[in-house]
């Protein structure tokens, strides 16, 4: 799979592999951040990105800085399809104050392929349409 990262940010600090094992590349902040509890802060990273056809992106906090801070993302998961042409960014909450510099890695991204369906049927003809497959 390609991947080519188009900086949007002065002096930008590209993403990396830590390992040759890891799964996810990290992303460094771009600018400090100050995060306050249950008050959102949506922020660009600095960057867009081509991918291959067919691959998406999906943007998660560092484990550390979940466990310490309880930093999460806003919508759970940051899912980036590989046709967005746009700055990548995210909505960050926390459960704890905390602060972070330029270049600390808060976030990470994994690349999956994205299979999708060939067909997509739809029933029009259900019975006792309660929310959640088992009626709760």
């Amino acid at each position: 799979m390609r991947m080519h990262i188009k900086p949007m940010a002065e002096d930008f600090i590209y993403p990396v592999y830590e390992t040759g094992g890891a799964a996810a590349f990290d992303i460094f902040l771009q600018h400090d951040l100050t995060l306050t509890p249950h008050k959102p802060v949506t922020f660009g990273l600095g960057f867009g990105a081509d991918m291959d056809e067919g691959y998406s992106a999906e943007l998660l906090p560092r484990s550390g800085v979940g466990r310490k801070y309880g930093v999460r993302l806003l919508n759970t998961i940051g899912l980036i399809d590989y046709d967005f042409e746009g700055e990548w960014a995210v909505t960050l909450d926390c459960d704890k104050p905390c602060s972070f510099k330029r270049g600390d890695r808060i976030l990470q991204c994994v690349i999956r392929w994205a299979a999708r369906a060939t067909d997509i049927e739809i029933e029009t003809n259900r019975r006792g349409l309660e929310s959640g497959s088992t009626g709760v």
